[in-house]
Protein backbone atom coordinates (compact mmCIF):
# COMPACT_ATOMS: atom_id res chain seq x y z
CA UNK A 1 0.00 0.00 0.00
CA UNK A 2 1.37 3.25 -1.06
CA UNK A 3 1.51 6.27 1.66
CA UNK A 4 -0.24 9.34 1.04
CA UNK A 5 1.46 12.34 1.77
CA UNK A 6 -0.04 14.90 3.70
CA UNK A 7 0.73 18.55 4.00
CA UNK A 8 0.90 20.73 7.20
CA UNK A 9 -2.56 23.14 5.56
CA UNK A 10 -4.44 19.27 4.80
CA UNK A 11 -3.70 18.52 8.14
CA UNK A 12 -4.84 21.76 9.75
CA UNK A 13 -7.96 21.50 7.16
CA UNK A 14 -8.86 18.12 8.73
CA UNK A 15 -8.70 18.60 11.97
CA UNK A 16 -10.63 21.64 11.83
CA UNK A 17 -13.15 19.85 10.00
CA UNK A 18 -13.30 17.17 12.64
CA UNK A 19 -13.66 19.38 15.66
CA UNK A 20 -16.43 21.42 13.69
CA UNK A 21 -18.54 18.18 13.31
CA UNK A 22 -17.57 17.30 16.91
CA UNK A 23 -19.05 20.36 18.29
CA UNK A 24 -22.02 20.14 16.11
CA UNK A 25 -23.18 17.35 18.14
CA UNK A 26 -23.23 19.33 21.59
CA UNK A 27 -21.06 17.21 23.34
CA UNK A 28 -18.24 19.38 24.43
CA UNK A 29 -19.45 22.68 25.77
CA UNK A 30 -17.83 26.00 23.86
CA UNK A 31 -17.05 27.42 27.07
CA UNK A 32 -14.36 24.72 27.97
CA UNK A 33 -12.00 26.64 25.37
CA UNK A 34 -8.81 28.60 26.66
CA UNK A 35 -7.73 31.98 25.43
CA UNK A 36 -4.69 30.42 24.18
CA UNK A 37 -7.30 28.14 21.76
CA UNK A 38 -9.34 31.31 20.40
CA UNK A 39 -6.40 33.39 19.74
CA UNK A 40 -5.02 30.47 17.78
CA UNK A 41 -8.24 29.82 15.37
CA UNK A 42 -8.37 34.08 14.74
CA UNK A 43 -4.89 33.90 13.54
CA UNK A 44 -5.70 31.22 11.26
CA UNK A 45 -8.19 34.05 9.57
CA UNK A 46 -5.12 35.80 8.61
CA UNK A 47 -2.43 33.25 8.19
CA UNK A 48 -4.44 31.42 5.81
CA UNK A 49 -6.23 33.68 4.09
CA UNK A 50 -5.20 32.04 0.76
CA UNK A 51 -6.62 28.61 1.92
CA UNK A 52 -10.39 28.42 1.76
CA UNK A 53 -10.81 24.85 3.45
CA UNK A 54 -8.79 26.36 6.70
CA UNK A 55 -10.28 29.77 6.19
CA UNK A 56 -13.82 28.84 5.75
CA UNK A 57 -13.06 26.04 9.20
CA UNK A 58 -12.05 29.01 11.08
CA UNK A 59 -14.76 31.62 10.30
CA UNK A 60 -17.44 28.94 10.93
CA UNK A 61 -15.37 27.91 14.59
CA UNK A 62 -15.45 31.81 15.13
CA UNK A 63 -19.49 32.20 14.67
CA UNK A 64 -20.22 29.27 16.99
CA UNK A 65 -18.31 30.99 19.26
CA UNK A 66 -19.73 34.20 19.47
CA UNK A 67 -23.14 32.77 19.60
CA UNK A 68 -22.90 29.69 21.80
CA UNK A 69 -21.41 31.54 24.80
CA UNK A 70 -20.95 35.25 26.23
CA UNK A 71 -17.57 34.85 27.71
CA UNK A 72 -16.28 33.42 24.28
CA UNK A 73 -17.75 36.34 22.39
CA UNK A 74 -15.74 39.11 24.68
CA UNK A 75 -12.80 36.96 24.27
CA UNK A 76 -13.32 36.76 20.05
CA UNK A 77 -14.22 40.32 19.92
CA UNK A 78 -10.75 41.23 21.15
CA UNK A 79 -9.14 38.89 18.44
CA UNK A 80 -11.12 39.70 15.50
CA UNK A 81 -11.73 43.15 14.52
CA UNK A 82 -14.16 44.29 11.37
CA UNK A 83 -11.04 45.67 9.68
CA UNK A 84 -9.30 42.12 9.36
CA UNK A 85 -12.46 40.42 8.19
CA UNK A 86 -13.28 43.04 5.26
CA UNK A 87 -10.52 41.58 3.16
CA UNK A 88 -11.96 38.35 2.87
CA UNK A 89 -14.92 39.81 1.80
CA UNK A 90 -13.22 41.34 -1.40
CA UNK A 91 -12.43 38.28 -2.23
CA UNK A 92 -14.00 36.05 -4.80
CA UNK A 93 -15.23 33.09 -3.18
CA UNK A 94 -18.77 33.44 -2.18
CA UNK A 95 -18.81 30.65 0.99
CA UNK A 96 -15.78 32.49 2.53
CA UNK A 97 -17.95 35.80 1.89
CA UNK A 98 -20.85 34.48 3.65
CA UNK A 99 -19.04 33.17 6.54
CA UNK A 100 -17.18 36.38 6.87
CA UNK A 101 -20.69 38.03 6.94
CA UNK A 102 -22.16 35.26 9.54
CA UNK A 103 -19.06 36.33 11.76
CA UNK A 104 -20.18 40.40 11.62
CA UNK A 105 -23.34 39.56 12.49
CA UNK A 106 -22.90 36.98 15.53
CA UNK A 107 -20.15 39.79 17.08
CA UNK A 108 -23.20 42.56 16.05
CA UNK A 109 -25.79 40.47 17.34
CA UNK A 110 -23.90 39.51 20.66
CA UNK A 111 -22.88 43.27 21.39
CA UNK A 112 -24.20 45.05 24.64
CA UNK A 113 -26.74 47.74 23.84
CA UNK A 114 -24.05 50.32 24.11
CA UNK A 115 -21.41 49.06 21.77
CA UNK A 116 -23.86 47.77 18.86
CA UNK A 117 -23.89 51.47 17.74
CA UNK A 118 -20.50 51.80 18.00
CA UNK A 119 -19.74 49.03 15.51
CA UNK A 120 -21.97 50.21 13.57
CA UNK A 121 -20.23 53.30 13.41
CA UNK A 122 -17.22 51.21 12.40
CA UNK A 123 -18.85 49.76 9.57
CA UNK A 124 -19.71 52.99 7.89
CA UNK A 125 -16.08 53.99 8.35
CA UNK A 126 -15.01 50.92 6.82
CA UNK A 127 -17.35 51.38 3.98
CA UNK A 128 -19.08 48.15 4.54
CA UNK A 129 -22.22 48.68 2.54
CA UNK A 130 -20.18 49.64 -0.65
CA UNK A 131 -17.72 46.43 -0.64
CA UNK A 132 -20.61 44.66 -0.32
CA UNK A 133 -22.53 46.15 -3.17
CA UNK A 134 -19.30 45.69 -5.07
CA UNK A 135 -18.22 42.37 -4.27
CA UNK A 136 -21.00 40.38 -3.36
CA UNK A 137 -24.21 41.81 -4.77
CA UNK A 138 -22.63 42.96 -8.18
CA UNK A 139 -20.29 40.44 -8.31
CA UNK A 140 -20.96 38.00 -11.93
CA UNK A 141 -22.55 35.38 -10.11
CA UNK A 142 -25.93 34.66 -8.40
CA UNK A 143 -26.05 35.17 -4.64
CA UNK A 144 -27.12 32.11 -2.74
CA UNK A 145 -29.64 31.34 -0.15
CA UNK A 146 -27.56 31.39 2.55
CA UNK A 147 -25.81 34.59 1.64
CA UNK A 148 -29.12 36.27 1.24
CA UNK A 149 -29.91 35.07 4.47
CA UNK A 150 -27.05 36.45 5.93
CA UNK A 151 -27.29 39.99 4.27
CA UNK A 152 -31.10 40.20 5.21
CA UNK A 153 -29.92 39.48 9.41
CA UNK A 154 -27.07 42.43 8.21
CA UNK A 155 -30.15 44.45 7.43
CA UNK A 156 -32.30 43.94 10.18
CA UNK A 157 -29.86 44.62 12.49
CA UNK A 158 -28.60 47.72 11.47
CA UNK A 159 -32.21 48.55 11.03
CA UNK A 160 -32.95 47.85 14.38
CA UNK A 161 -30.51 50.46 15.62
CA UNK A 162 -32.54 53.09 14.44
CA UNK A 163 -36.44 51.81 16.13
CA UNK A 164 -35.39 54.71 19.16
CA UNK A 165 -34.99 57.30 16.70
CA UNK A 166 -38.15 55.78 14.90
CA UNK A 167 -40.48 55.82 18.06
CA UNK A 168 -38.89 59.45 19.11
CA UNK A 169 -41.75 62.23 18.70
CA UNK A 170 -40.53 65.25 18.09
CA UNK A 171 -41.08 68.15 20.97
CA UNK A 172 -42.45 71.16 19.02
CA UNK A 173 -41.20 73.26 21.65
CA UNK A 174 -37.73 72.39 21.26
CA UNK A 175 -35.42 74.95 19.33
CA UNK A 176 -33.01 73.03 17.90
CA UNK A 177 -35.55 70.27 16.57
CA UNK A 178 -37.62 73.25 15.09
CA UNK A 179 -34.21 74.27 13.34
CA UNK A 180 -33.75 71.84 11.65
CA UNK A 181 -37.00 72.24 9.67
CA UNK A 182 -35.95 75.81 9.26
CA UNK A 183 -32.95 74.63 7.86
CA UNK A 184 -35.27 72.52 5.50
CA UNK A 185 -36.95 75.21 4.30
CA UNK A 186 -33.84 77.40 3.63
CA UNK A 187 -32.10 74.97 1.29
CA UNK A 188 -35.36 74.47 -0.60
CA UNK A 189 -36.45 78.06 -1.16
CA UNK A 190 -33.07 79.85 -0.24
CA UNK A 191 -32.21 81.44 -3.85
CA UNK A 192 -36.18 81.99 -4.42
CA UNK A 193 -36.81 83.60 -1.17
CA UNK A 194 -33.38 84.62 0.05
CA UNK A 195 -34.35 88.78 -0.86
CA UNK A 196 -37.60 88.32 1.26
CA UNK A 197 -35.56 87.64 4.59
CA UNK A 198 -34.42 91.27 4.93
CA UNK A 199 -37.16 92.83 4.52
CA UNK A 200 -40.98 92.60 5.24
CA UNK A 201 -43.39 92.76 7.72
CA UNK A 202 -43.18 89.61 10.43
CA UNK A 203 -46.87 88.55 9.36
CA UNK A 204 -45.58 88.59 5.61
CA UNK A 205 -42.72 86.01 6.66
CA UNK A 206 -45.19 84.10 8.17
CA UNK A 207 -47.49 83.83 5.18
CA UNK A 208 -44.48 83.31 2.88
CA UNK A 209 -43.29 80.39 5.98
CA UNK A 210 -46.78 78.81 5.38
CA UNK A 211 -46.69 78.63 1.65
CA UNK A 212 -43.31 77.61 1.65
CA UNK A 213 -44.17 74.66 4.04
CA UNK A 214 -46.93 74.09 2.16
CA UNK A 215 -44.73 73.58 -0.81
CA UNK A 216 -42.79 70.91 0.93
CA UNK A 217 -45.92 68.65 1.67
CA UNK A 218 -46.12 69.34 5.31
CA UNK A 219 -49.49 68.92 6.89
CA UNK A 220 -49.18 71.46 9.21
CA UNK A 221 -48.22 73.93 7.12
CA UNK A 222 -48.43 76.73 10.31
CA UNK A 223 -46.55 74.34 12.46
CA UNK A 224 -44.53 71.56 10.61
CA UNK A 225 -43.23 70.16 13.65
CA UNK A 226 -46.56 68.41 14.30
CA UNK A 227 -46.13 66.55 11.52
CA UNK A 228 -42.80 64.60 13.56
CA UNK A 229 -45.20 64.30 17.01
CA UNK A 230 -46.68 60.27 15.29
CA UNK A 231 -44.69 57.31 15.47
CA UNK A 232 -43.56 56.02 13.66
CA UNK A 233 -41.78 57.73 11.64
CA UNK A 234 -41.03 60.10 14.80
CA UNK A 235 -37.29 61.78 14.51
CA UNK A 236 -36.24 59.47 11.95
CA UNK A 237 -37.64 61.04 9.03
CA UNK A 238 -36.62 63.93 9.64
CA UNK A 239 -32.93 62.89 10.34
CA UNK A 240 -33.20 61.12 6.49
CA UNK A 241 -35.03 64.57 5.50
CA UNK A 242 -32.01 66.72 6.64
CA UNK A 243 -29.76 63.87 5.08
CA UNK A 244 -31.31 64.38 1.81
CA UNK A 245 -31.43 67.74 1.84
CA UNK A 246 -27.97 68.11 2.41
CA UNK A 247 -26.02 65.49 0.82
CA UNK A 248 -28.09 65.51 -2.23
CA UNK A 249 -29.40 68.88 -2.69
CA UNK A 250 -30.09 69.43 -6.01
CA UNK A 251 -32.12 66.18 -6.23
CA UNK A 252 -34.12 67.33 -2.76
CA UNK A 253 -35.04 70.63 -4.73
CA UNK A 254 -36.25 69.13 -7.56
CA UNK A 255 -38.67 66.60 -5.82
CA UNK A 256 -38.89 68.94 -2.48
CA UNK A 257 -40.58 66.90 0.63
CA UNK A 258 -43.94 65.51 -0.52
CA UNK A 259 -42.60 62.73 -2.12
CA UNK A 260 -39.95 61.90 0.33
CA UNK A 261 -42.09 62.09 3.33
CA UNK A 262 -44.85 59.54 1.99
CA UNK A 263 -41.77 57.26 1.39
CA UNK A 264 -40.16 57.44 5.00
CA UNK A 265 -43.69 57.26 6.79
CA UNK A 266 -44.92 54.05 4.61
CA UNK A 267 -41.10 52.65 4.96
CA UNK A 268 -41.21 52.99 8.83
CA UNK A 269 -44.94 51.65 9.47
CA UNK A 270 -44.15 48.12 8.12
Amino acid sequence: MTPVSCSFGDMLSFTLTAFVELMDHGIVSWDTFSVAFIKKIASYVNKFASDISILQRSLAILESMVLNSHDLYQKVAQEITIGQLIPHLQGTDQEIQTYTIAVINALFLKAPDDKRQEMANILAQKQLRSIILTHVIRAQRAINNEMAHQLYVLQVLTFNLLEDRMMTKMDPQDQAQRDIIFELRRIAFDAESEPNNSSGSMEKRKSMYTRDYKKLGFINHVNPAMDFTQTPPGMLALDNMLYFAKHHQDAYIRVRLPLVMEIFAVACSQ
